[in-house]
């Protein structure tokens, strides 16, 4: 039983990446199936280098911005009618540090904005291929096909219309999509998954937009994203793969005029992970703009660390 034990918590890491902020994706691992019963914390630091305000999916071309933030997620994967669900939530404080040249040229020098970027609550809930296991079924169940639905809802984050610069987005962000995962080579040892996550987010309107606006409400229009990773595991313990991220739309209304910042851009990068004892993970990626209009620019370093916590005593019992 405990060598089983020591199975089934090994998986259980290698499934619970939780990687996520807005405007850089989830990450690798995070839609791979998982057991019931399992509570985890994954904190995470990301340092990203960009045109897009922090907090939101908006981009302005003239901005240069140094972003530092802790997305901190906490989730629980429980069953509902025999399908494995999971809720999530996140807290995300930072700082932001930069420069923004308005449409008159006018520039907005040595800005800086400390508090809380937008976090989320979620959750998700398994469509095809998702039983909800205990440990000892998800450590026998071989790998298969999967899907599942996925809602999130974004909330605005510390914001104050009369800075230029803000972690907040002063609006609620809509997210729905069908996360799924593909396996190449069913092998528990060193699995080969494709992960796809195609979902598309609805922005409300932010009734007080920042003084660089120049308007009297911003309302930014939906935006169509797809996120795929590739990750082999090289030993029991260590994973590496690469990123590809396609997005369109998001372009922002003024006052009802349409702005040049529509988002047609490819992000790609690499990540890497690996099992540092049975109830923690850690794992870094790397990644930038590959093409895209509008001048967009996005480098992004990540460092994520997993803790998970599965009650088996009641399956030693049953032994």
């Amino acid at each position: 039983m405990k060598s089983i034990s020591k199975i089934i918590l090994a998986l259980l890491l290698i499934l619970s990446s939780n990687n996520v902020i807005k405007a850089q994706g989830d990450g690798p691992r995070s839609y791979l199936l998982g057991p019931k019963c399992v509570v985890g914390i994954n904190p995470k630091w990301l340092s990203l280098s960009q045109n897009f305000l922090p907090g939101s999916n908006i981009l302005i071309e003239t901005a240069a911005l140094k972003v530092n933030v802790f997305p901190t997620t906490l989730f629980y994967n429980f069953g509902i009618a025999d399908h494995l669900s999971q809720v999530q939530f996140m807290f995300n404080p930072g700082k932001a540090t930069g420069s923004i040249t308005s449409d008159l040229n006018v520039p907005y020098n040595n800005l800086e904005a400390t508090g809380f970027s937008d976090g989320f609550v979620a959750f998700k809930f398994g469509l095809l291929g998702t039983p909800a296991l205990n440990l000892l079924q998800f450590a026998k169940h071989k790998p298969c096909f999967s899907m599942f639905s996925y809602f999130r809802l974004w909330y605005s984050g510390t914001y104050d219309s009369s800075h230029a610069l803000n972690l907040g987005s002063n609006r609620l962000t809509y997210e729905m999509g069908l996360p799924m995962a593909i396996p190449v080579f069913k092998s528990l040892k060193h699995p080969v998954w494709i992960e796809t996550y195609p979902y598309i987010q609805f922005y409300s309107t932010n009734t007080e937009p920042s003084i660089i606006s120049r308007a009297n409400e911003s309302y930014q229009k939906p935006l169509f994203v797809i996120e795929n990773h590739a990750t082999y595991n090289i030993t029991n313990k260590f994973w590496a793969g690469i990123d590809l991220r396609y997005q369109y739309g998001g372009a922002v209304e003024l006052d009802g005029v349409t702005q040049d910042n529509k988002i047609n851009i490819l992000g790609g990068g690499i990540s890497a992970g690996y099992q540092i004892m049975s109830f923690m993970s850690a794992s870094a990626s790397y990644g930038g703009i590959l093409s895209g209009d509008n001048e967009a620019r996005s480098d992004m370093f990540r460092l994520s660390m997993v803790f998970v916590y599965a009650n088996t005593k009641n399956l030693k019992k049953k032994k």
